[in-house]
């Protein structure tokens, strides 16, 4: 036995000089002193039937130094030098654990003659309650293994615990068959069940090695949005600790009460609260100083009470025509360009200027309506769908120009979709307005038929004829919508 731990020795000492996991030396110690001790202490003074069991124990110890210098040789001494991942320490535990629970129970039904794996099976209370007591720790055991056997987490580890009732972060002290261990930054130990590590939401900041810190700094609103990003990258840019790849990003966040709010991100290497503290706190105070050496400040909350100042230019946008103005606009197109000035301002009573964006539709295709549009500034492109999810290009219609008459004398479904190409402002006249027009003089229902039936591009391959019989269809239809249904 002797002989035995001297190479136990020499192994250690040779596995030291290469950086190799290091052999045991603990339990082989343990069982060489007992075997000593057993072998050393005379029989006189122990009893026969004690000694017997004195010497089971002993042999008891020297199996688990047997099986864990096996442990060491097979899966320590491989994962030292690269074959394969190193094993957890827990691994080497259950497996150790596992191995000295059987060894146990061959030598005592050896030595004693004690069945002990048909005791423990033949009891089914026993069984039942030993099942119940060891529900949770097999639950953690399970749980730390896997932790573990993964790349989830490692010690010395900076992570984020949360889900359930687990609320942590800290660098990862331990992880043993129960429970992980956490060192926060506040120097607090905090010991969490495996379970609630795996049953959480785990965020490993350590894993990347380099973690982002985000805040807000609100600047002045005299100070330009583009000067300020360029005054803030500056800033970020030249502090040793924050690093080039991933490169820091600083964007205008919001419109504050007294302030614009830019939002500064900055990537580190160590993932440390202490770090994250210390760098805002240093590049806090460097922005105050650079601002200070470009006569800029940061403002103070400030609220101001003062009458509403009406924007002339924004107010002109959504304002009605002047008479003289839409008379002019409308008379412009051949729709109503032979109107008098009397039935044009009938017109504008039910008419306003509206307004759409680029990009925004004014109507849609297969959409039910009451008014037509005018253009009076801008530029808008007209669409149609032939099939399916293929849609074409119609027509690009600018000042002056009309759509919408086919909906608003027919009352039929938009013919197409209409999108503003870019900030324009249209005229709507409503249904109402050509109401009241055919109500003071109904001849002009048959020029109102005649006009729209000749902007009908179905019947430009029409003879003279079908377009006589097209004409009266759409006065019959038009004398329907205005009069049978009173101009609603």
């Amino acid at each position: 036995m002797l002989p035995a731990f001297g190479v136990v020795l020499l192994l250690t000492l040779a596995c030291r000089r290469r950086g190799l996991p290091l052999p045991p030396r603990s339990l082989p110690l343990l069982a060489t002193v007992s075997w000593v001790a057993l072998h050393l202490v005379p029989f006189t003074l122990v009893p026969a039937s004690s000694r017997l069991w004195l010497s089971t124990g002993v042999d008891l110890l020297l199996v688990l130094a047997l099986i864990r210098l096996l442990l060491w040789l097979v899966l320590e001494l491989p994962g030292g030098l690269g074959w394969w991942r190193p094993p957890p320490e827990l691994l080497l535990q259950l497996l150790l654990a596992a191995g000295g629970a059987l060894a146990a129970v061959l030598l005592v039904n050896q030595v004693g003659r004690l069945d002990l794996m048909g005791l423990v099976t033949t009891s089914a209370v026993l069984t039942a309650v030993v099942g119940l007591a060891i529900q949770e720790p097999l639950k953690d055991l399970i749980a730390g293994l896997e932790l573990q056997l993964s790349d989830d987490l490692r010690l010395g580890d900076l992570v984020e615990i949360a889900g359930g009732q687990a609320q942590a972060r800290g660098r990862v002290e331990s992880v043993s068959w129960r429970d992980t261990t956490l060192r926060t930054f506040d120097g607090v130990r905090v010991v969490l069940p495996n379970t609630q590590v795996t049953g959480g939401i785990l965020r490993n900041l350590s894993v990347t090695g380099a973690v982002s810190d985000r805040f807000d700094v609100g600047l002045d609103y005299d100070l330009p949005p583009g000067a300020a990003l360029a005054l803030l990258e500056q800033v970020v840019i030249n502090h040793p600790l924050v690093l080039q790849e991933p490169p820091p990003e600083v964007r205008v966040k919001a419109f504050a009460d007294s302030a614009i709010t830019y939002e500064v991100q900055v990537w580190f290497r160590e993932p440390s609260e202490r770090v994250r503290l210390t760098l805002r706190s240093a590049l806090l105070q460097q922005i105050w100083y650079s601002l200070k050496r470009e006569g800029r400040t940061i403002p103070f909350p400030v609220r101001e009470l003062q009458r509403r100042r009406s924007d002339p230019a924004a107010e002109a946008l959504v304002a009605s025509l002047q008479p003289q103005e839409g008379r002019r606009l409308l008379a412009g197109h051949s729709l109503f360009a032979d109107l008098p000035p009397a039935d044009l301002d009938c017109l504008l009573t039910h008419s306003r200027p509206v307004l759409f964006t680029a990009g925004e539709a004014i109507v849609r295709e297969g959409a039910t309506g009451r008014s037509l549009y005018q253009v009076i500034t801008g530029r808008v492109e007209v669409e149609k769908e032939v099939q399916p999810g293929r849609i074409i290009h119609v027509a690009e219609l600018g000042p002056g120009e009309v759509f919408g008459e086919m909906t608003l004398f027919q009352g039929a479904p938009r013919s197409a979709t209409v999108r503003a190409l870019e900030d324009s402002r249209m005229l709507r006249v409503d249904r109402a307005g050509v109401g009241e027009l055919l109500e003071r003089d109904p001849a002009l229902l048959e020029r109102f038929a005649e006009l729209v039936n000749s902007r009908r591009r179905e019947l430009e391959s029409l003879g003279h004829e079908e377009r006589q019989q097209e004409a009266s269809n759409l006065v019959e239809a038009m004398r329907k919508l205005f009069f049978a249904l009173g101009g609603g």
